[in-house]
Order: structure tokens, then sequence, then C-alpha cells
């Protein structure tokens, strides 16, 4: 396919921001074709602290994106949450004419109505989004259009954005050249791929566990009810860690490798086991902890986090209206044991979630990831609206072929290392037999740091 269809998504995350690059298949279903995961410091709780490592990082970002695929990226989708992030809902209405038949054109002028609709001072409106309509006050459900009525009366609800966040987040776009921005809320974004039309039908609520936010989005009926950006996530795990004298440079490692969202989920073998920390030189000490503390520390904010989503839940007035439950999505999810820490505590059916719903098979590996959940969501929203079209990324003009017939290819002739050689059949004996007595070892050469 020309990568002539393709656009780009950005998801910018207190932690690290990712760059995908998508097309819609013959299905129709989102074609992840390649993505980029760069850390990120100096965006804090979905606000820029620190513009230049800010940019600096989705600068990294693009750049890789655009080289490996022989693209230049002019125009993004990008995420944006915090608790700038609020919804309001406003109304309109139209009078039918004398014969009291709605038509779609009745139905047309309400929509044009509200696009017309001015956000208040200081903030950004980023989706309107159809409620419910009324007919002489009475509430309907299915489309208006051949009822009879003298008033058609809908409902909006307004995704809002602060004006000033969404500034200073264009200006670090502006300096690494991409001049078009369309901005969505990370938690339709994450919903939009992880939640089935049926689970939508019957209501759910998708909680988009990040590091420094918690984003959730409701759906009821099949329609987004409410979206809210909670500024608390996974970060205060980190932070209560790190009291503990933990280094800072294997405290994601530790958590994610060896933490459990409830002390009920640690394998019994590993119940009263610790996992020890060894110093990198003289001067830093080797330290422990073990699995049960790590695990109360874990479930200890979790709750914190928790207790915000239910009483925004509650608040939102669907909290016994969730047919299909809690989908929990976002890195904070594949935390093992966090959805029976939900599941206990909200009484609702819980499920993780990943980005898989409208995602073709031919995406490139790796897009299961829930991390990646909202990077995917934005291609798919961004892919199924007008503004795709005006999106799509420059391919960059092929350089022509090098002359490789008197020197050949010049990689074909290099010969690959070979490991040394040796016999470590007696350390790996030992490491099993020490890991069975005294525990795991998080080092800074473990596999996955």
């Amino acid at each position: 396919m020309d990568l002539k269809d393709y656009i780009v998504s950005i998801d910018l995350g207190c932690s690290k921001v990712v760059a995908a690059l998508g097309t819609l298949g013959s299905n129709g279903e989102v074609v992840v074709a390649d993505f980029v995961s760069k850390p990120m410091n100096g965006y804090m709780r979905g606000e820029i602290a620190n513009i230049e490592t800010v940019s600096q990082a989705l600068k990294a970002a693009v750049s890789e994106l655009e080289s490996r695929n022989g693209i230049i990226v002019s125009d993004v989708f990008v995420s944006v949450e915090g608790r700038h992030i609020v919804c309001a809902d406003n109304s309109g209405f139209v009078y039918i004419g004398s014969d009291g038949e709605i038509l779609e054109e009745n139905v047309k002028q309400l929509r044009n109505n509200m696009s017309n609709v001015q956000a208040p001072e200081g903030k950004v409106i980023l989706q309107r989004i159809e409620q419910n309509y009324k007919i002489d006050s009475r509430e309907i459900t299915s489309n208006p259009v051949g009822m009879y009525g003298k008033q058609l009366e809908a409902t909006y609800s307004f995704v809002l954005a602060g004006k000033n966040v969404l500034e200073r987040i264009n200006k670090a776009f502006d300096r690494v050249g991409i001049k078009g921005r369309t901005h969505y809320p990370t938690a339709s974004a994450s919903a939009q791929v992880v939640a089935t039309e049926e689970e939508k039908e019957m209501g759910v609520a998708v909680i988009d566990l990040g590091a420094g936010v918690t984003n959730l989005a409701i759906y009821h009926g099949g329609v987004l009810r409410h979206v809210v950006s909670i500024p608390i996530g996974q970060e205060i795990i980190n932070r209560d860690i790190r009291a503990n004298a933990i280094p800072e440079r294997l405290i994601e490692k530790l958590k994610t490798t060896y933490g459990y969202a409830t002390v009920s989920s640690i394998p019994f073998n590993e119940l009263n086991s610790v996992i020890r920390i060894n110093g990198r030189n003289q001067y830093e000490k080797d330290k422990a902890i073990s699995y049960r503390d790590l695990s109360t520390i874990i479930t200890a904010r979790l709750l914190d986090i928790l207790d915000f989503v239910v009483d925004e839940i509650r608040t939102s007035g669907y909290q016994s209206k969730l047919g299909a439950g809690i989908i929990l999505t976002g890195g904070g999810s594949l935390l093992k044991g966090v959805d029976t820490l939900f599941r206990e505590h909200t009484g609702q059916d819980v499920r993780l979630g990943y980005a898989e719903v409208g995602v073709g098979a031919e995406s490139i590996e790796g897009t299961s990831n829930p991390a990646l959940a909202t990077a995917i969501g934005l291609l798919a929203m961004g892919l199924a609206t007008e503004e795709a079209a005006t999106r799509r990324v420059v391919v960059k003009p092929q350089p022509a072929e090098e002359n490789t017939e008197e020197g050949g290819d010049k990689t074909k002739n290099k010969k690959k290392k070979k490991a040394p050689k040796g016999n470590n059949l007696w350390k790996k004996i030992c490491d099993v037999v020490e890991n069975i007595i005294v525990g795991p070892v998080v080092d800074d050469d473990d596999e996955g740091m």
C-alpha cells in the first residue's frame, strides 16, 4: 500500500512519547505499520513543565519513525490529558413544520447549531458528542426522523481542554517542525480500540492507567457519556518504592517484573522470599525488599487511584449502568493482579484491554501491548475523520542506489563476531540454586531493563 495513505499519531505520556504510523486496511480496520516509543521528562500530569525536554523526546521519536519509513511527518493526531480536561452538556432545539413530521434536515439543522457553539473563555472544544433527543420534552432513544412533534431538542456533551495547555503543547510541536495538529482526549482514544460495540451499548468504563494521569471514559447506549482525566497515576507507586532506598534506575523494573497488585496474587513459593538488589559499586550498598512488602506498597497506592475512579463513576451517574463492567488498559494494567484488585473493590466485572478492536491482523508485532492503546486509538479516530485526507505523511524521495559492482556489498563480507568460548554451566547451576534459596536479583543488566 502507498505510504501516502498513512497518518501519524502521537501519544504524549508523562513517562514516554509514542509515535505510531498507520492506515486503513482492505476491511476498514486500522493497520499499524510502525511505532516508536521514547522516554520523556518534563510532561507533568498532562501539562508541559519543561518544553525543552519534551521537544527533545518528541523529536527523537518522530525522527526515528521518519528515518525507518522514509517519510516526512508534518501533521499528526495528538492525545491530551490532565485536570484541564472537562465535560459540559449543552442543549438546543428547532421547531418542526406545520405537519409535524421530523425530517433529516431538522436533525442536520440541530447538528449545525451545535457545531457553532463556542467554547467558554480559556477553553477549546475537542469533541462534540450527541447524547440524546427529545420530542416535545419526551426523551427518545432512537433516530427521530419520521416521528411527529412540534419541537425537536438535542443534548450534546462537549469535551473541553485548557487553551493555555494546548498552546504550550503546540509550541513543542512547532519546535520539531510539525505544524498540523488535531487533538483528542486520551480517554476516548484508548476506548476506541479496547472496548467492543456491544460493551459500549451495555455500558462500560474504560480506565487507562498511565504514569502521571488516570483517564476514564464511560459509554452507555453506544454513546460516550463521560470523560475525565484524573491527575494521579502510577508514579505515586514509584515514589513510595523510592522511599525504601531503592535506586531510581531499578524502580520500574522492580515494580513491573516482581510486583503484585494484591498480596493474595503472590505465588505461595514467593510469598516470604526477598528480591535482592545489587549495588553498582563499593559505595552503593546491596539492598533487598520482600515480595510481600513490595505488594503492600503497590496495593496501597492503587487503592488511592481506585478511590478517585469510583468517585468519578458515581458522579457521572452511570455506576449502576455498567453492564459490561470495567476495562483496564494503559501501562499500569500490566501489573500482575491489578484486575483482581479492581474487581474486589468495585464489585464490577473487570478485564484487561488491549488494542485489538478494529485493528487489522496485518499490523506489526507488539501492537497488543496495552501501553500502545492510546496511540493506536488515535490512529483509528484520525482515519475516521475527514481531516485524515489532509493529515497524510509525505514520502521522501528515494536516494539513488550505490554502485557495488566493483567493491561489492560491503555488508556481505562482514563476519559476525562470535561469542567468546567458555563453559558457563557451573555458573548457571549456582545461579539457579541461589535463586531458589535466597530469591531473585535485580541488576542493571537484567533482561528487560
